[in-house]
């Protein structure tokens, strides 16, 4: 399927062949016949991709603090090729469309294939031809509303949100500032809800427009009188009611409301603006300065957005599927006029040439420009596989023997880490890749000369010209990806956690048994060259070893996929499994017994789960103790492992530098411009086992100890309300 996407190191922009999503549980999968432009937000999109590094650093200074944090923990390199690597993933655009439903998934009973709906939301309504959507940002259309109208409606329900937020009753004077697509669709919008409307915008154009389309009184910004036509539109009293919905680098649509409101008046904030509102005016009125996010109650909420929990209506009347409900029966009902605001229309091929448009490459006038698919002229769109490169990789494949691989995930852990680690190795052979909605596997496949890239794991797994599986997506999808590729005859290597129960577990090593094939979890620690020699150091220990590993992750807030009960399992699971399989496997011995305790104060803010300490006893008498911990400064050393035994001590700092102190001795070593904790070392045993030239196979058996340790201190924690 053809897919708009953007560069945002170059800023260029690109209509892409890219394999179809398929609808995930609790989605829809939507054959797209019109997709909106955002001039705003979009706009801004494109414009961040032509900014120089300093510039993109400036717009978005949260992301430039990361780099820097993470330059502080493991090397100014990996920062510098990590942030790279992520400019050159492309961006999708778009987040209003609408088309028909191909496909439903497991959860969603109320809409068939067939079905047309209006889908919104930021990383999901795409500008592609087929996309795949949570139910809560999808929603049937009324009979008798075109496809084309109906690509409206995740911007409409902006604007209904807006005219909610400031609470706008049958009868007042509202002041709209800002009369771009959004703008005018809020002028429509209150209107139909009994208001009286007043225009204003910099632009002559639009305020012209709106006077001869009869939607309402407007004037230019500049107005040397405009306050005073205000008064005489409000009748004296000054606006009930301001709605912003301008963009502009500085405060003043916002000082401007102020002047034109009544005295304890509304003033609301949709476009992006500098909200400094001078006191003399706000407090002096007592107004209301309030935002309008985005579509409504659930917008961001993950819980809303992707389990599908609605909000009781009782509670929550309106929330932003609810909202673009009622954005379309004001459609249906012919109260908003929405053929006029329609500029431009493009096939998805000519995408650049629309964007152009709301970049300002191209001086013509616009408002709504619309994209137009295939399937709104009736033509199917092909939804499998992708052929990249046709069995002629771009980069060397090494000798006949080579290993081929297939690769499951495409996220930053592929992207920064194993792919271009798996891309310097010989005996190796790209086959396909596979992410969930396309776009990255087939971004990745390019770059590394995949012979084909899917959305679908199953055409990896089945691939009958693939020895191996790299499976990289998220914690819930392991144990059952592993076991069916176990099944298809495919030797495995997967991201920790190997699985989230103890019944995941015995499935994976049922499977590893009956099909004699190699697993192997993805605990790189234990492969680092400071750990080798960390644990060389303590090879002939005449007594119980004591270890002491501290993980200093920082902050995640409780929305963090992590956390996700079903996705991510919980920050034991997904994180400091880690630290347990390096304890197991520096110690060597059975675990005897574990306990779990979490920081208590959960009502001062701190989440208890990111907080704890994990003890663990060996049958030698060994003792580990790991400390994960979200509550320090990120700016300290991320994580640091230390060792007691035998009258000798040890320590690793972020697998940049190892302190081996014995007597009178104490040896340091340190890298300045990077850590190395162990995925290439880890990698290359994987690949010479799986491809017998290696006398010394790894030992299977270790990862599923350690991994059953990790269930068990998490069931721990749970019981104990952690």
């Amino acid at each position: 399927m053809k897919q708009v996407l953007e560069n945002l190191k170059t800023g260029e922009l690109t209509v892409e062949e890219i394999p179809a999503p398929r609808a995930r549980p609790g989605a829809v999968c939507v054959r797209n016949h019109y997709s909106l432009i955002s001039a705003g937000t979009e706009g801004g999109t494109v414009k961040l991709g032509k900014m120089t590094l300093l510039g993109k650093a400036r717009a978005r200074p949260e992301q430039a603090r990361k780099v820097l944090q993470l330059a502080s923990t493991e090397g100014p390199l990996t920062a510098y090729r990590t942030a790279m690597r992520a400019l050159e993933m492309p961006m999708v655009l778009g987040y209003c469309c609408a088309g028909e439903v191909v496909e439903v998934g497991a959860g969603v009973n109320d809409l068939r294939p067939g079905d047309l709906v209006a889908c919104g939301g930021a990383g999901y309504a795409n500008h592609a031809e087929v996309v795949s959507v949570p139910r809560n940002l999808c929603v049937p259309v009324p009979e008798g509303v075109p496809a084309r109208y109906a690509a409206f409606t995740t911007l409409g329900s902006v604007a209904i949100q807006s005219v909610r937020v400031a609470r706008a009753n049958l009868g007042e004077s509202i002041v709209v500032i800002g009369l771009g697509l959004v703008g005018l669709l809020t002028v429509q919008i209150l209107r139909a809800a009994g208001c009286r409307v007043f225009g204003i915008d910099i632009d002559p154009a639009r305020v012209q427009f709106v006077i001869d389309q009869g939607y309402c009184q407007a004037a230019e910004n500049s107005t040397s009188n405009l306050l005073e036509q205000v008064m005489a539109f409000s009748r004296g009293y000054g606006a009930d009611g301001v709605i912003i919905t301008a963009t502009a680098d500085n405060n003043q649509p916002v000082a401007l409301a102020g002047e034109l409101a009544r005295h304890k008046a509304r003033v609301v904030v949709v476009g992006r603006t500098e909200m400094k509102a001078p006191r003399e005016t706000y407090l002096f009125k007592e107004l209301e300065l309030c935002t309008s996010f985005a579509y409504g109650p659930g917008t961001g909420d993950p819980v809303y957005e992707e389990d599908g929990i609605d909000y009781p209506v009782g509670y929550v009347r309106w929330t932003e599927n609810r909202n673009m409900v009622s954005f379309l029966d004001q459609v249906q009902q012919d109260r908003i006029q929405l053929e006029p605001l329609v500029t431009h229309e493009f096939p998805i091929e000519g995408a650049r040439a629309a964007f152009d448009l709301i970049s300002g490459k191209t001086e013509e006038r616009s408002t709504a420009i619309l994209l137009r698919y295939a399937a709104a002229e009736g033509i199917k769109v092909d939804q499998g596989p992708i052929v990249l490169h046709s069995g002629k990789a771009i980069r060397p494949t090494g000798k006949k023997d080579s290993l081929r691989l297939g690769v499951i995930g495409a996220g930053s852990f592929a992207t920064n880490e194993m792919l271009p680690l798996l891309a310097g190795m010989g005996h190796l052979k790209f086959r396909g890749i596979a992410s969930a909605t396309g776009v990255r596997a087939q971004a990745l496949g390019k770059k590394y000369g995949f012979e084909f890239c899917a959305s679908d794991a199953l055409d990896v797994i089945n691939d009958d010209q693939t020895d191996a599986v790299v499976i990289l997506t998220r914690h819930d999808t392991h144990a059952r990806l592993t076991v069916t590729a176990l099944e298809a005859g495919k030797h495995v290597f997967v991201e920790k956690p190997m699985a989230l129960t103890g019944d995941e577990l015995e499935q994976v090593e049922a499977a590893h048994r009956r099909s004699g094939l190699y697993v192997m979890v993805g605990f790189n620690r234990r492969y680092a060259p400071l750990a080798v020699r960390f644990k060389e150091f303590f090879a002939k220990r005449a007594q119980p070893i004591s270890l002491l590993y501290r993980s200093n992750v920082g902050y995640r807030p409780p929305e963090h996929w992590l956390h996700h009960p079903e996705q991510g399992g919980g920050v034991v699971l997904g994180e400091a499994c880690h630290f347990i399989d390096f304890c197991h496997w520096m110690i060597g011995t059975e675990m005897e017994h574990i306990t779990v305790a979490a920081l208590g104060g959960a009502a001062t803010g701190v989440i208890s789960e990111d907080n704890v300490h994990i003890t663990i006893s060996f049958v030698d008498g060994s003792l580990a103790t790991v400390a994960y911990l979200s509550n320090g400064c990120k700016a300290f050393s991320r994580e640091r492992v230390e060792a007691y035994c035998d009258n000798k001590t040890a320590a690793i700092t972020d697998y940049r530098s190892l302190e081996l102190a014995r007597g009178m001795r104490n040896r340091r070593s340190r890298s300045f411009l990077s850590s190395d904790k162990g995925y290439r070392n880890q990698m290359i045993h994987f690949l010479e086992t799986i491809g017998g030239r290696t006398s010394r196979p790894f030992d299977v058996d270790s990862y599923f100890r350690s991994s059953r340790s990790t269930i068990e201190a998490a069931e721990k924690l749970a019981a104990k309300g952690g």
